[in-house]
């Protein structure tokens, strides 16, 4: 036999191209696992932000519409004609009943109702007493307290359907 010379790699330029190589998957799977993770926390705080978004514009649209807002044992109802929307404030969430209920996840303190500027503390026997232009609570979101502040502005129809001997 004849002793032929073969062109192939030494078994240490093997093992160093092997090293590279996983210090290179290393790295880089390292970095994925970093990016994947502020991608879901970005996702996240987005996603809790948009309940946040959604349920301050929700109240506003139906504080501007209402005819009249009352004081109910759970919260607040909301009077647009013959359609009546109950919110519910608890501590780790707010319910908006209407034709369909939403829940809102969100932590609720520090709930105020006010009517030309004085305190509704407790449910009354009339309707009227009940009334409230004021509504404002805080929410917590992540380790934030955010202030929600909620007026109604009633027309002098409200206020005459409200007190019919007005208009003398």
């Amino acid at each position: 036999m004849k002793n032929r010379k073969l062109n192939a790699f030494t078994i240490m330029e093997v093992t160093v191209t092997m090293l590279i190589t996983g210090l290179v998957i290393g790295i880089t799977y390292t970095s994925y696992s970093i990016i994947v993770k502020s991608y879901r926390s970005f996702t996240t705080k987005n996603d809790d932000m948009a309940v946040l978004v959604n349920l301050d514009h929700i109240l506003k649209r139906d504080f501007d519409r209402a005819d009249s807002i009352l004081k109910d044992s759970d919260g607040i109802a909301i009077k647009k004609g013959h359609i009546i929307v109950k919110y519910v404030f608890s501590q780790d969430f707010v319910v908006r009943n209407s034709t369909k209920s939403d829940t809102f996840k969100v932590q609720s303190q520090d709930l105020s109702t006010t009517f030309e500027n004085l305190p509704v503390l407790e449910i009354q026997p009339t309707a009227e007493q009940n009334r409230l232009d004021g509504l404002d609570f805080t929410l917590v979101f992540q380790t934030e307290k955010i202030p929600y502040h909620y007026r109604k502005l009633y027309s002098s129809e409200n206020l005459i359907e409200r007190n019919p001997n007005a208009i003398n």
